[in-house]
């Protein structure tokens, strides 16, 4: 695959998370759509595979109450069915639409718009979906969810990373994509099936200076550290390494202005629109 552009001198990328999650709800196709509407056509999203291996878009590895219905339209009260020990048929049958106004989750989304009949969507429903419009800037950043610290979760890294890749294959916007993942191995998996594919190595609470370099010496394009974690020094560090930098998850104005004071290459945020408007608004250049 071809290396993508993933910075430009003195502009921002922004990358939608899972769709445009603060607008409307997460990893639906309506959120990815309302993305591209929006002249926004950078996205970051989350692939899992059901029990029949079809990889769908979805960022937990269980049904998530807080805004998951069953078929008769109720709440679910179980936190512990797996996306793993469900076909895509089973899936199916569950509504991801709304969210729950009195958890957690619905009290940090409050303004997340209401859409009937949505449900976990198939990777390839996206594909389709993104392969319609206008393709000169696209950048799909999947990120492949994988745990090496919980079992029947996934299928293996190799197993998994293979299933994707000849999924994505199939389309014309094979070389549109970046993958990330927090488990490094999902990452390893890929450079043996072609070192080319960029990768993207996502951190959370992980403020070593060394990262930039050690994701280099892992053949990474990018790091992908957590929005606390990011320093003036590692994003020089990063771009001395050739190393882009895209930070996550960026929601608060005064946030999004000190990472771009701060040299990053991408903001990941809930809130896309609202990023551009304000790049807008101050005459920030994005793409």
């Amino acid at each position: 695959m071809l290396k993508l552009i993933l910075s430009k001198p003195e502009h921002i990328k922004i990358y939608g998370h899972r769709g445009a999650r603060g607008d409307l709800p997460e990893n639906t196709l309506n959120s990815f759509e309302y993305l591209y509407q929006n002249n926004i056509s950078v996205s970051e999203t989350d692939i899992l595979l059901t029990k029949d291996l079809v990889p769908v878009i979805n960022h937990d590895f269980r049904l998530n109450p807080d805004f998951t219905k069953d078929a008769r339209g109720n709440w679910l009260t179980n936190n512990d069915i797996k996306i793993f020990e469900l076909t895509y048929e089973e899936l199916s049958k569950y509504y991801v639409g709304s969210i729950n106004k009195n958890s957690e989750y619905g009290k940090k989304f409050s303004k997340q718009k209401y859409l009937i009949d949505q449900k976990i969507p198939k990777l390839t429903e996206l594909l389709e979906l993104s392969s319609k419009g206008n393709l000169d800037n696209l950048l799909i950043n999947l990120e492949i969810k994988s745990t090496p610290f919980e079992s029947n979760l996934t299928p293996p890294p190799d197993k998994m990373v293979e299933i994707i890749i000849n999924e994505v294959n199939k389309f014309r916007i094979k070389n549109k994509m970046i993958y990330s993942s927090f488990d490094w191995r999902i990452l390893g998996e890929i450079e043996k099936i072609d070192p080319k594919i960029p990768r993207a190595y996502l951190t959370f609470e992980k403020k070593d200076s060394e990262l930039p370099r050690i994701i280099k010496e892992h053949g990474g394009v990018a790091w992908h550290p957590e929005l606390k974690d990011i320093k003036k020094e590692t994003v020089k560090i990063s771009h001395d390494e050739d190393i882009a930098v895209n930070v996550w998850t960026v929601n608060k104005e005064d946030d999004m202005l000190r990472m771009i004071d701060l040299g990053v290459d991408g903001i990941i945020t809930d809130y896309p629109v609202r990023l551009k408007e304000l790049c807008e608004k101050r005459n920030i250049k994005w793409f």
